[in-house]
Protein backbone atom coordinates (compact mmCIF):
# COMPACT_ATOMS: atom_id res chain seq x y z
CA UNK A 1 0.00 0.00 0.00
CA UNK A 2 2.57 2.20 0.76
CA UNK A 3 4.45 2.89 -2.34
CA UNK A 4 1.22 3.47 -4.03
CA UNK A 5 -0.01 6.16 -1.66
CA UNK A 6 3.58 7.85 -1.65
CA UNK A 7 3.15 7.77 -5.60
CA UNK A 8 -0.02 9.61 -5.74
CA UNK A 9 0.75 12.17 -2.80
CA UNK A 10 3.86 13.26 -4.53
CA UNK A 11 2.45 13.71 -7.94
CA UNK A 12 -0.84 15.38 -6.57
CA UNK A 13 1.16 17.77 -4.48
CA UNK A 14 4.35 18.25 -6.25
CA UNK A 15 3.56 21.79 -6.65
CA UNK A 16 3.52 22.61 -3.45
CA UNK A 17 6.66 20.90 -2.84
CA UNK A 18 9.06 21.84 -5.57
CA UNK A 19 7.79 24.97 -7.03
CA UNK A 20 6.68 28.50 -5.58
CA UNK A 21 3.72 28.17 -8.46
CA UNK A 22 0.60 30.53 -6.97
CA UNK A 23 -2.10 28.09 -5.80
CA UNK A 24 -4.96 30.50 -6.19
CA UNK A 25 -8.22 30.79 -3.89
CA UNK A 26 -7.92 31.17 -0.29
CA UNK A 27 -4.46 29.14 -0.16
CA UNK A 28 -2.66 31.81 1.38
CA UNK A 29 -5.45 33.28 3.40
CA UNK A 30 -5.20 29.81 5.48
CA UNK A 31 -1.70 30.23 5.32
CA UNK A 32 -1.80 33.59 7.21
CA UNK A 33 -4.33 32.58 9.72
CA UNK A 34 -2.21 29.34 10.53
CA UNK A 35 1.35 32.18 11.21
CA UNK A 36 -0.99 34.19 13.51
CA UNK A 37 -2.23 31.79 15.50
CA UNK A 38 1.50 30.58 15.68
CA UNK A 39 2.38 33.52 17.09
CA UNK A 40 -0.50 33.78 19.60
CA UNK A 41 0.42 30.13 20.61
CA UNK A 42 3.88 31.10 20.65
CA UNK A 43 3.39 34.20 23.20
CA UNK A 44 1.16 33.02 25.51
CA UNK A 45 1.43 29.04 25.18
CA UNK A 46 -2.51 28.73 24.17
CA UNK A 47 -4.54 29.32 21.16
CA UNK A 48 -6.88 32.28 20.88
CA UNK A 49 -10.21 33.08 19.58
CA UNK A 50 -9.34 36.21 17.94
CA UNK A 51 -7.05 37.82 14.99
CA UNK A 52 -4.75 40.80 15.79
CA UNK A 53 -3.10 42.95 13.09
CA UNK A 54 -2.59 46.59 12.80
CA UNK A 55 -5.46 47.18 10.90
CA UNK A 56 -8.04 45.24 13.64
CA UNK A 57 -7.61 43.49 16.98
CA UNK A 58 -10.10 41.21 18.35
CA UNK A 59 -11.23 39.77 15.80
CA UNK A 60 -12.83 36.39 16.23
CA UNK A 61 -11.60 34.36 13.06
CA UNK A 62 -10.93 31.28 15.20
CA UNK A 63 -13.99 31.30 17.67
CA UNK A 64 -16.30 30.52 14.40
CA UNK A 65 -14.07 28.80 11.98
CA UNK A 66 -11.85 25.83 11.76
CA UNK A 67 -10.35 26.79 15.15
CA UNK A 68 -8.95 23.51 16.05
CA UNK A 69 -7.29 22.62 12.72
CA UNK A 70 -5.61 26.37 12.74
CA UNK A 71 -4.85 25.68 16.41
CA UNK A 72 -2.83 22.38 15.81
CA UNK A 73 -0.95 23.06 12.31
CA UNK A 74 -0.02 26.79 14.49
CA UNK A 75 1.08 24.68 17.19
CA UNK A 76 3.30 21.94 15.08
CA UNK A 77 4.66 25.54 13.17
CA UNK A 78 5.55 26.52 16.69
CA UNK A 79 7.39 23.34 17.07
CA UNK A 80 9.22 22.79 13.63
CA UNK A 81 11.04 26.17 14.57
CA UNK A 82 8.33 28.98 13.57
CA UNK A 83 7.67 27.21 9.93
CA UNK A 84 4.56 28.06 8.94
CA UNK A 85 4.49 27.47 5.02
CA UNK A 86 6.41 23.92 6.10
CA UNK A 87 3.50 22.95 8.13
CA UNK A 88 1.11 24.22 6.26
CA UNK A 89 2.31 21.90 3.18
CA UNK A 90 2.64 19.06 5.20
CA UNK A 91 -0.66 19.25 6.31
CA UNK A 92 -2.26 19.02 2.63
CA UNK A 93 0.28 16.05 2.52
CA UNK A 94 -0.86 14.34 5.23
CA UNK A 95 -4.80 15.01 4.78
CA UNK A 96 -4.52 13.27 0.77
CA UNK A 97 -2.58 10.21 2.54
CA UNK A 98 -5.20 9.75 5.31
CA UNK A 99 -7.90 10.26 2.45
CA UNK A 100 -6.75 7.84 0.44
CA UNK A 101 -5.29 5.58 3.23
CA UNK A 102 -9.09 5.23 4.25
CA UNK A 103 -10.50 4.51 1.09
CA UNK A 104 -7.73 1.40 0.99
CA UNK A 105 -8.68 0.35 4.47
CA UNK A 106 -12.44 0.41 4.03
CA UNK A 107 -11.97 -0.99 0.25
CA UNK A 108 -10.01 -4.48 2.63
CA UNK A 109 -13.04 -3.93 4.83
CA UNK A 110 -15.74 -4.78 1.97
CA UNK A 111 -13.53 -7.35 0.81
CA UNK A 112 -11.51 -5.95 -1.86
CA UNK A 113 -7.94 -7.23 -2.76
CA UNK A 114 -4.90 -5.68 -1.97
CA UNK A 115 -4.29 -4.57 -5.16
CA UNK A 116 -8.00 -3.82 -5.85
CA UNK A 117 -8.13 -1.94 -2.86
CA UNK A 118 -6.50 1.06 -4.31
CA UNK A 119 -9.05 1.87 -7.20
CA UNK A 120 -11.26 3.45 -4.26
CA UNK A 121 -8.57 5.40 -2.75
CA UNK A 122 -7.47 6.62 -6.24
CA UNK A 123 -10.28 7.96 -7.97
CA UNK A 124 -11.29 9.59 -5.03
CA UNK A 125 -7.95 12.23 -4.56
CA UNK A 126 -7.60 12.63 -8.04
CA UNK A 127 -11.39 13.47 -8.67
CA UNK A 128 -11.77 16.94 -10.51
CA UNK A 129 -13.70 18.73 -6.80
CA UNK A 130 -11.40 16.99 -4.53
CA UNK A 131 -8.10 18.91 -6.64
CA UNK A 132 -10.12 21.97 -6.80
CA UNK A 133 -10.12 22.26 -2.98
CA UNK A 134 -6.51 22.41 -3.28
CA UNK A 135 -5.23 24.05 -6.56
CA UNK A 136 -8.70 26.54 -7.10
CA UNK A 137 -10.50 27.38 -4.12
CA UNK A 138 -7.81 27.40 -1.68
CA UNK A 139 -10.34 25.56 0.76
CA UNK A 140 -7.82 23.89 2.74
CA UNK A 141 -10.18 23.52 6.11
CA UNK A 142 -13.05 22.35 3.69
CA UNK A 143 -10.55 19.65 1.99
CA UNK A 144 -8.96 18.46 5.77
CA UNK A 145 -12.78 17.79 6.74
CA UNK A 146 -13.39 15.61 3.72
CA UNK A 147 -10.18 13.59 3.72
CA UNK A 148 -11.03 12.51 7.47
CA UNK A 149 -14.26 10.91 6.22
CA UNK A 150 -13.09 7.88 4.69
CA UNK A 151 -10.60 7.25 7.76
CA UNK A 152 -13.50 8.13 9.89
CA UNK A 153 -15.93 5.80 8.08
CA UNK A 154 -13.24 2.92 7.88
CA UNK A 155 -12.33 2.95 11.45
CA UNK A 156 -15.71 3.02 12.44
CA UNK A 157 -16.66 -0.13 10.81
CA UNK A 158 -13.63 -2.03 11.72
CA UNK A 159 -14.61 -1.02 15.51
CA UNK A 160 -18.06 -2.57 14.38
CA UNK A 161 -16.74 -5.59 13.15
CA UNK A 162 -14.55 -6.18 16.19
CA UNK A 163 -15.45 -8.18 19.14
CA UNK A 164 -14.16 -5.25 21.61
CA UNK A 165 -12.41 -1.65 20.92
CA UNK A 166 -8.58 -2.54 19.90
CA UNK A 167 -6.36 0.77 19.71
CA UNK A 168 -5.38 1.18 16.35
CA UNK A 169 -9.17 1.84 15.14
CA UNK A 170 -9.95 3.46 17.83
CA UNK A 171 -7.08 6.15 17.34
CA UNK A 172 -7.43 6.19 13.67
CA UNK A 173 -11.27 7.34 14.58
CA UNK A 174 -10.23 9.72 17.44
CA UNK A 175 -7.58 11.55 15.50
CA UNK A 176 -9.51 11.93 12.38
CA UNK A 177 -13.13 12.26 13.90
CA UNK A 178 -10.49 15.25 16.24
CA UNK A 179 -9.41 17.16 12.62
CA UNK A 180 -13.10 16.84 11.20
CA UNK A 181 -14.39 18.11 13.86
CA UNK A 182 -12.83 20.93 13.90
CA UNK A 183 -12.31 22.05 10.37
CA UNK A 184 -15.03 23.39 8.09
CA UNK A 185 -18.55 24.18 9.71
CA UNK A 186 -20.31 23.93 6.06
CA UNK A 187 -18.73 20.39 5.54
CA UNK A 188 -19.52 19.11 9.30
CA UNK A 189 -22.84 20.07 8.99
CA UNK A 190 -23.60 18.74 5.53
CA UNK A 191 -21.17 15.36 6.10
CA UNK A 192 -23.16 14.97 9.39
CA UNK A 193 -26.22 15.11 8.26
CA UNK A 194 -25.82 12.64 4.94
CA UNK A 195 -24.20 9.96 7.32
CA UNK A 196 -27.02 10.14 9.63
CA UNK A 197 -29.66 9.53 6.43
CA UNK A 198 -27.43 6.94 4.78
CA UNK A 199 -27.48 5.32 8.01
CA UNK A 200 -31.31 5.14 8.53
CA UNK A 201 -31.41 4.11 4.66
CA UNK A 202 -28.92 1.13 4.97
CA UNK A 203 -30.46 -0.06 8.34
CA UNK A 204 -33.98 0.13 6.84
CA UNK A 205 -33.57 -1.26 3.28
CA UNK A 206 -30.34 -4.09 4.26
CA UNK A 207 -31.96 -6.33 6.84
CA UNK A 208 -28.56 -7.80 7.83
CA UNK A 209 -26.78 -5.15 8.18
CA UNK A 210 -29.97 -4.36 10.72
CA UNK A 211 -29.50 -7.35 12.35
CA UNK A 212 -26.39 -7.71 12.96
CA UNK A 213 -26.30 -3.93 15.11
CA UNK A 214 -26.66 -4.41 18.91
CA UNK A 215 -25.62 -2.25 21.37
CA UNK A 216 -22.73 -2.63 22.26
CA UNK A 217 -21.27 -1.45 18.88
CA UNK A 218 -22.90 2.13 19.41
CA UNK A 219 -21.02 2.16 22.96
CA UNK A 220 -17.92 1.04 21.23
CA UNK A 221 -18.19 3.98 18.70
CA UNK A 222 -19.37 6.23 21.04
CA UNK A 223 -16.81 6.16 23.56
CA UNK A 224 -14.25 7.09 20.74
CA UNK A 225 -16.20 9.13 18.98
CA UNK A 226 -18.08 11.84 21.14
CA UNK A 227 -14.81 13.04 22.90
CA UNK A 228 -13.15 13.60 19.86
CA UNK A 229 -15.69 15.89 18.76
CA UNK A 230 -15.54 17.65 21.95
CA UNK A 231 -12.26 17.90 21.91
CA UNK A 232 -13.74 20.88 19.24
CA UNK A 233 -15.87 22.24 21.90
CA UNK A 234 -13.76 25.52 22.39
CA UNK A 235 -14.78 26.95 19.47
CA UNK A 236 -18.20 24.57 18.53
CA UNK A 237 -20.18 25.77 21.56
CA UNK A 238 -19.59 29.63 20.83
CA UNK A 239 -20.32 28.97 16.69
CA UNK A 240 -23.78 27.65 18.04
CA UNK A 241 -24.30 30.34 20.83
CA UNK A 242 -23.15 33.09 18.77
CA UNK A 243 -23.12 32.80 14.93
CA UNK A 244 -26.33 34.23 14.45
CA UNK A 245 -24.69 37.33 15.65
CA UNK A 246 -22.31 37.45 12.89
CA UNK A 247 -22.24 39.20 10.03
CA UNK A 248 -21.81 35.99 7.52
CA UNK A 249 -24.32 33.93 10.06
CA UNK A 250 -27.48 36.67 9.97
CA UNK A 251 -26.76 36.71 6.06
CA UNK A 252 -29.40 34.42 4.79
CA UNK A 253 -30.66 36.69 2.18
CA UNK A 254 -27.20 36.90 0.88
CA UNK A 255 -26.36 33.10 0.97
CA UNK A 256 -29.83 32.81 -0.87
CA UNK A 257 -28.39 35.11 -3.61
CA UNK A 258 -25.11 33.10 -3.66
CA UNK A 259 -27.00 29.58 -4.12
CA UNK A 260 -29.08 31.43 -7.20
CA UNK A 261 -26.20 33.43 -8.56
CA UNK A 262 -24.12 29.96 -8.89
CA UNK A 263 -26.28 27.76 -10.05
CA UNK A 264 -24.77 27.92 -13.78
CA UNK A 265 -21.92 26.35 -12.56
CA UNK A 266 -23.82 22.87 -11.84
CA UNK A 267 -25.70 22.92 -15.28
CA UNK A 268 -25.53 19.64 -16.82
CA UNK A 269 -22.74 20.44 -19.43
CA UNK A 270 -20.39 21.84 -16.83
CA UNK A 271 -20.93 18.59 -14.28
CA UNK A 272 -20.59 15.78 -17.20
CA UNK A 273 -18.25 16.57 -18.57
CA UNK A 274 -15.12 14.43 -19.98
CA UNK A 275 -12.62 17.36 -19.52
CA UNK A 276 -10.82 18.76 -16.66
CA UNK A 277 -10.90 22.14 -18.11
CA UNK A 278 -12.40 25.04 -15.71
CA UNK A 279 -15.58 25.21 -15.17
CA UNK A 280 -15.10 29.19 -13.71
CA UNK A 281 -13.78 31.48 -16.53
CA UNK A 282 -10.27 32.64 -15.86
CA UNK A 283 -9.79 30.56 -13.03
CA UNK A 284 -8.05 27.71 -14.02
CA UNK A 285 -8.03 25.47 -10.70
CA UNK A 286 -11.74 25.38 -10.47
CA UNK A 287 -12.77 22.03 -12.04
CA UNK A 288 -16.12 20.87 -11.27
CA UNK A 289 -16.96 18.39 -13.69
CA UNK A 290 -17.76 14.76 -11.61
CA UNK A 291 -16.18 11.71 -12.52
CA UNK A 292 -18.10 10.79 -15.93
CA UNK A 293 -16.28 7.78 -17.21
CA UNK A 294 -16.51 6.79 -13.29
CA UNK A 295 -20.53 7.07 -13.41
CA UNK A 296 -20.76 5.11 -16.01
CA UNK A 297 -18.71 2.15 -15.63
CA UNK A 298 -20.72 2.42 -12.08
CA UNK A 299 -24.18 2.30 -13.86
CA UNK A 300 -23.55 -0.94 -15.58
CA UNK A 301 -21.75 -2.47 -12.89
CA UNK A 302 -24.93 -2.29 -11.19
CA UNK A 303 -27.00 -3.52 -13.73
CA UNK A 304 -24.69 -6.55 -14.29
CA UNK A 305 -24.68 -7.70 -10.33
CA UNK A 306 -28.79 -6.89 -10.70
CA UNK A 307 -28.60 -9.40 -13.68
CA UNK A 308 -26.50 -11.67 -11.92
CA UNK A 309 -26.85 -11.16 -8.48
CA UNK A 310 -25.19 -13.65 -5.93
CA UNK A 311 -25.18 -11.31 -3.00
CA UNK A 312 -28.51 -9.77 -1.43
CA UNK A 313 -26.53 -7.87 1.22
CA UNK A 314 -23.80 -5.83 -0.98
CA UNK A 315 -26.40 -5.29 -3.55
CA UNK A 316 -28.82 -3.71 -1.75
CA UNK A 317 -25.86 -1.63 -0.33
CA UNK A 318 -24.81 -0.89 -3.92
CA UNK A 319 -28.68 0.53 -4.53
CA UNK A 320 -29.01 2.34 -1.62
CA UNK A 321 -25.14 3.93 -2.37
CA UNK A 322 -26.61 4.78 -6.07
CA UNK A 323 -29.91 6.54 -4.86
CA UNK A 324 -28.63 8.50 -2.47
CA UNK A 325 -25.93 10.06 -4.44
CA UNK A 326 -28.39 10.58 -7.32
CA UNK A 327 -30.67 12.36 -4.80
CA UNK A 328 -27.05 14.71 -3.70
CA UNK A 329 -27.30 15.17 -7.47
CA UNK A 330 -30.98 16.40 -7.57
CA UNK A 331 -30.56 18.55 -4.79
CA UNK A 332 -27.21 20.27 -5.75
CA UNK A 333 -28.89 21.09 -9.59
CA UNK A 334 -32.52 22.25 -7.68
CA UNK A 335 -32.27 25.97 -6.81
CA UNK A 336 -35.79 25.51 -4.83
CA UNK A 337 -34.73 22.43 -3.08
CA UNK A 338 -31.59 23.96 -1.46
CA UNK A 339 -33.32 27.29 -0.22
CA UNK A 340 -36.54 25.01 0.91
CA UNK A 341 -34.46 23.52 3.68
CA UNK A 342 -33.73 25.06 6.64
CA UNK A 343 -32.01 28.42 7.20
CA UNK A 344 -28.40 26.68 8.37
CA UNK A 345 -28.35 24.47 5.32
CA UNK A 346 -28.93 27.32 3.15
CA UNK A 347 -25.21 29.08 4.06
CA UNK A 348 -23.51 26.67 2.13
CA UNK A 349 -22.97 29.39 -0.06
CA UNK A 350 -22.61 27.40 -3.46
CA UNK A 351 -24.28 24.49 -4.31
CA UNK A 352 -20.99 22.73 -6.16
CA UNK A 353 -19.99 22.62 -2.31
CA UNK A 354 -21.70 19.51 -2.79
CA UNK A 355 -20.09 18.01 -5.12
CA UNK A 356 -17.57 16.57 -2.98
CA UNK A 357 -20.35 14.22 -1.39
CA UNK A 358 -21.23 12.97 -4.89
CA UNK A 359 -17.98 12.38 -5.59
CA UNK A 360 -18.07 9.90 -2.26
CA UNK A 361 -21.13 8.07 -2.81
CA UNK A 362 -19.71 7.47 -5.97
CA UNK A 363 -16.43 5.97 -5.09
CA UNK A 364 -18.50 4.45 -2.28
CA UNK A 365 -20.86 2.57 -4.66
CA UNK A 366 -17.69 1.78 -6.73
CA UNK A 367 -15.87 -0.06 -3.82
CA UNK A 368 -19.14 -2.16 -3.24
CA UNK A 369 -19.87 -2.99 -6.97
CA UNK A 370 -16.04 -4.12 -6.77
CA UNK A 371 -16.90 -5.87 -3.48
CA UNK A 372 -20.07 -7.54 -5.35
CA UNK A 373 -18.32 -8.60 -8.44
CA UNK A 374 -15.56 -9.95 -6.56
CA UNK A 375 -17.80 -12.26 -4.83
CA UNK A 376 -19.41 -13.54 -7.55
CA UNK A 377 -18.20 -16.56 -9.58
CA UNK A 378 -17.82 -17.44 -12.97
CA UNK A 379 -17.17 -14.46 -15.72
CA UNK A 380 -18.47 -12.11 -14.10
CA UNK A 381 -15.52 -11.92 -12.24
CA UNK A 382 -13.30 -10.83 -15.04
CA UNK A 383 -15.52 -7.42 -15.48
CA UNK A 384 -13.53 -5.96 -12.36
CA UNK A 385 -10.67 -5.94 -14.53
CA UNK A 386 -12.74 -3.16 -16.55
CA UNK A 387 -12.13 -0.09 -13.78
CA UNK A 388 -8.34 -0.18 -14.78
CA UNK A 389 -9.18 2.29 -17.67
CA UNK A 390 -10.87 4.04 -15.53
CA UNK A 391 -8.36 4.39 -12.68
CA UNK A 392 -6.05 5.36 -15.94
CA UNK A 393 -8.77 8.52 -16.78
CA UNK A 394 -8.87 9.83 -13.58
CA UNK A 395 -5.82 9.83 -12.95
CA UNK A 396 -3.98 11.38 -15.97
CA UNK A 397 -7.35 13.50 -15.67
CA UNK A 398 -6.27 14.80 -12.13
CA UNK A 399 -2.37 14.94 -13.46
CA UNK A 400 -3.67 17.35 -16.28
CA UNK A 401 -5.50 19.57 -13.50
CA UNK A 402 -2.87 19.52 -11.12
CA UNK A 403 -0.36 20.39 -13.96
CA UNK A 404 -2.70 23.10 -15.14
CA UNK A 405 -2.46 25.14 -12.05
CA UNK A 406 1.02 25.70 -12.26
CA UNK A 407 1.07 29.12 -13.12
CA UNK A 408 3.48 32.58 -12.24
CA UNK A 409 5.83 32.03 -9.53
CA UNK A 410 5.08 34.32 -6.05
CA UNK A 411 6.52 34.71 -2.84
CA UNK A 412 4.66 32.38 -0.32
CA UNK A 413 6.31 34.75 2.30
CA UNK A 414 4.36 37.27 1.53
CA UNK A 415 1.49 36.18 3.36
CA UNK A 416 3.48 36.62 6.70
CA UNK A 417 5.15 39.65 6.36
CA UNK A 418 3.57 43.13 6.81
CA UNK A 419 1.93 43.33 3.37
CA UNK A 420 -0.51 40.31 4.48
CA UNK A 421 -1.96 42.66 6.99
CA UNK A 422 -4.09 43.46 3.22
CA UNK A 423 -6.03 40.48 3.77
CA UNK A 424 -7.21 41.30 6.99
CA UNK A 425 -9.49 44.45 5.24
CA UNK A 426 -10.88 41.03 2.93
CA UNK A 427 -12.84 40.00 6.32
CA UNK A 428 -15.56 41.25 7.85
CA UNK A 429 -17.94 37.95 8.08
CA UNK A 430 -17.32 37.29 11.83
CA UNK A 431 -18.17 40.98 12.66
CA UNK A 432 -20.85 41.54 15.06
CA UNK A 433 -24.19 42.21 13.31
CA UNK A 434 -26.93 43.44 15.57
CA UNK A 435 -24.73 47.34 16.23
CA UNK A 436 -26.27 49.88 15.20
CA UNK A 437 -24.16 52.43 12.52
CA UNK A 438 -22.27 54.85 13.87
CA UNK A 439 -19.78 57.03 11.62
CA UNK A 440 -16.18 57.54 12.66
CA UNK A 441 -15.80 60.54 10.59
CA UNK A 442 -14.68 63.43 12.99
CA UNK A 443 -14.44 61.28 15.89
CA UNK A 444 -11.17 60.62 17.88
CA UNK A 445 -9.35 57.28 17.17
CA UNK A 446 -8.48 54.60 19.77
CA UNK A 447 -5.64 52.45 17.89
CA UNK A 448 -4.81 49.11 20.11
CA UNK A 449 -1.62 47.69 18.53
CA UNK A 450 -1.31 43.88 18.11
CA UNK A 451 2.12 43.90 20.25
CA UNK A 452 0.00 45.49 23.51
CA UNK A 453 -1.99 41.94 23.37
CA UNK A 454 -1.18 39.58 25.91
CA UNK A 455 -3.28 36.56 27.00
CA UNK A 456 -6.85 37.90 25.27
CA UNK A 457 -6.21 41.12 27.53
CA UNK A 458 -5.23 44.75 26.43
CA UNK A 459 -5.75 47.57 29.36
CA UNK A 460 -5.06 51.57 27.52
CA UNK A 461 -5.45 54.93 29.38
CA UNK A 462 -6.75 58.02 27.83
CA UNK A 463 -7.75 60.95 28.71
CA UNK A 464 -11.17 62.30 27.47
CA UNK A 465 -14.84 63.84 28.34
CA UNK A 466 -16.95 61.20 29.99
CA UNK A 467 -19.07 59.65 27.58
CA UNK A 468 -16.81 60.63 24.49
CA UNK A 469 -17.00 58.79 21.72
CA UNK A 470 -14.38 56.86 19.65
CA UNK A 471 -13.43 55.02 16.63
CA UNK A 472 -11.62 52.07 17.52
CA UNK A 473 -9.88 48.86 15.51
CA UNK A 474 -11.57 46.73 17.61
CA UNK A 475 -13.71 44.04 15.17
CA UNK A 476 -14.90 41.43 17.72
CA UNK A 477 -18.54 42.08 19.79
CA UNK A 478 -20.04 41.76 22.96
CA UNK A 479 -20.44 38.27 22.50
CA UNK A 480 -16.98 36.79 22.84
CA UNK A 481 -15.62 40.51 24.36
CA UNK A 482 -15.43 42.19 28.02
CA UNK A 483 -15.14 45.73 28.05
CA UNK A 484 -14.37 47.52 31.25
CA UNK A 485 -14.24 51.75 31.44
CA UNK A 486 -16.11 52.39 27.92
CA UNK A 487 -19.45 50.62 26.59
CA UNK A 488 -20.23 49.39 22.99
CA UNK A 489 -22.74 52.16 21.07
CA UNK A 490 -21.96 51.00 17.51
CA UNK A 491 -19.95 49.86 14.83
CA UNK A 492 -18.91 51.81 11.85
CA UNK A 493 -18.24 51.00 7.89
CA UNK A 494 -14.96 49.43 8.76
CA UNK A 495 -17.18 47.09 11.20
CA UNK A 496 -15.16 48.15 14.06
CA UNK A 497 -16.38 49.07 17.06
CA UNK A 498 -17.11 52.68 18.20
CA UNK A 499 -16.74 52.99 22.10
CA UNK A 500 -18.67 55.56 24.58
CA UNK A 501 -15.52 56.11 27.20
CA UNK A 502 -16.00 56.06 30.41
CA UNK A 503 -19.21 56.80 32.59
CA UNK A 504 -22.39 58.51 31.05
CA UNK A 505 -22.31 62.37 31.13
CA UNK A 506 -23.89 64.18 34.01
CA UNK A 507 -23.76 66.66 37.01
CA UNK A 508 -22.53 70.05 36.09
CA UNK A 509 -22.16 71.36 32.55
CA UNK A 510 -18.46 72.02 33.45
CA UNK A 511 -18.11 68.75 34.68
CA UNK A 512 -19.14 67.12 31.99
CA UNK A 513 -16.82 68.57 29.75
CA UNK A 514 -13.75 67.95 31.82
CA UNK A 515 -11.30 66.15 30.31
CA UNK A 516 -10.61 62.56 32.61
CA UNK A 517 -8.45 60.21 33.20
CA UNK A 518 -9.70 57.04 31.43
CA UNK A 519 -8.98 53.64 31.63
CA UNK A 520 -10.31 51.09 29.62
CA UNK A 521 -9.96 46.91 29.55
CA UNK A 522 -10.67 44.56 26.74
CA UNK A 523 -10.48 41.12 27.20
CA UNK A 524 -12.08 37.75 26.09
CA UNK A 525 -16.00 37.37 27.80
CA UNK A 526 -16.14 34.56 30.79
CA UNK A 527 -19.88 33.78 29.12
CA UNK A 528 -21.52 30.21 29.53
CA UNK A 529 -20.72 29.15 25.96
CA UNK A 530 -17.10 30.33 26.03
CA UNK A 531 -16.54 28.59 29.54
CA UNK A 532 -18.56 25.44 28.98
CA UNK A 533 -16.63 25.21 25.52
CA UNK A 534 -13.17 24.93 27.31
CA UNK A 535 -14.40 22.61 30.41
CA UNK A 536 -15.67 20.21 27.75
CA UNK A 537 -12.37 20.17 25.77
CA UNK A 538 -10.28 19.78 28.58
CA UNK A 539 -12.50 16.73 29.85
CA UNK A 540 -12.59 15.34 26.17
CA UNK A 541 -8.89 15.14 25.98
CA UNK A 542 -8.08 13.79 29.44
CA UNK A 543 -10.89 11.12 28.63
CA UNK A 544 -9.03 10.24 25.27
CA UNK A 545 -5.81 10.41 27.25
CA UNK A 546 -7.08 7.98 30.09
CA UNK A 547 -9.09 5.69 27.12
CA UNK A 548 -5.98 5.29 25.36
CA UNK A 549 -3.46 4.80 28.26
CA UNK A 550 -5.83 1.76 29.45
CA UNK A 551 -6.12 0.11 26.27
CA UNK A 552 -2.34 0.48 25.97
CA UNK A 553 -2.14 -1.05 29.59
CA UNK A 554 -4.61 -3.84 27.85
CA UNK A 555 -2.79 -4.52 25.59
CA UNK A 556 0.57 -5.28 27.29
CA UNK A 557 -1.25 -7.07 29.23
CA UNK A 558 -2.55 -9.77 26.95
CA UNK A 559 0.68 -10.01 25.22
CA UNK A 560 1.76 -13.27 25.68
CA UNK A 561 5.36 -13.42 27.29
CA UNK A 562 8.38 -14.95 25.93
CA UNK A 563 10.46 -17.45 27.64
Amino acid sequence: MLAPLAVTVIVLAWPMLFTTAALGGDWEHHLWFIWLQELAIRADHAPSFFLNTSYSVFYPQFAFYGGTIFALTGALAWVLGGSPVAAYVLTYLLGIAVAYGGWYWAGRTAGLGRWTAHAPALLFVTSAYYLTLIYGLGDWPELLAFSMLPAMAAAGLSIVRAGRLRLGPAAALAGSSVVFFGSHNITILWASTFFLIACIVVIACVPDVRHALRPAHAKRLGVVLVPAALVSAWYLLPVFAFASHTRIGSGYAEAAQQIREAMPLVSFEHLFSLSRASTVPRVPGDVLALPTVTIVWLLLSVALVLWRLRNARLARLLLCLSALTAAIVVLMTREALLLALPKPYQLVQFSYRLDGFVVAGVVAAVMIALAVIRSSPGRLRLWAWTIVPVLAVSAAGGAQQVRARVSEPFNRDVALSSQGELYAKLFDDYAYAPLPFVSEKGLPELHIEPGEIHHNRVTVAVRARPGQLAATNVEGGPDLLHIAGARIVGADQRAQLVLAIGARPSGPAGRRHALTDERISISQASSLPVVLGRLLTAVALAGLLAGFVAMLARARRSKPRRR
